[in-house]
């Protein structure tokens, strides 16, 4: 279920989004009225997008890793033109993921970020998120 979200200070990011091969959902520009949460009716203040970059389950960590190694790989020179002629201001890989402590005897939780990960997301100047939720929730 990992997400990659993009925002970046232009009016829009339609001329990148036409020409990329990035796949993505939910543009928006930045005047574009937000739909929800306590700013609803008020416009974004930035252009973004979010990309789906796996649709592994939440209680599979490495395979959400493992697919977006191949993401950042597959479309790396797209993601460096964003971030190079797009006034990006926040690229971020957001990894939602599951509380396993206090179910099936797990007393501490290490997840682990392997370095190719880390690599290519330095590389590219993206963020990574992880979002810890408990497992009731998904």
């Amino acid at each position: 279920m990992c997400v990659l979200r993009v925002s970046s200070r232009r009016k829009t990011l339609t001329d990148f989004l036409s020409g990329s091969q990035i796949p993505h959902y939910d543009a928006h520009d930045k005047n574009t009225p937000q739909k929800l949460g306590r700013e609803k009716g008020k416009p974004f203040g930035y252009s973004g997008f979010k990309s789906s970059v796996s649709e592994k389950e939440w209680n599979d960590l490495p395979g959400q890793i493992a697919d977006a190694i191949r993401f950042l790989q597959r479309y790396k020179s797209d993601l460096k033109q964003l971030r190079d002629k797009y006034k990006v201001r926040d690229l971020t890989l957001d990894f939602p993921y599951h509380l396993r402590i206090g179910t099936n005897n797990v007393v501490v939780q290490c997840d682990f970020l392997p370095p190719k990960l880390i690599g290519l997301a330095g590389e590219l100047g993206i963020g990574i998120e992880l979002s810890l939720y408990p497992h009731t929730l998904h």
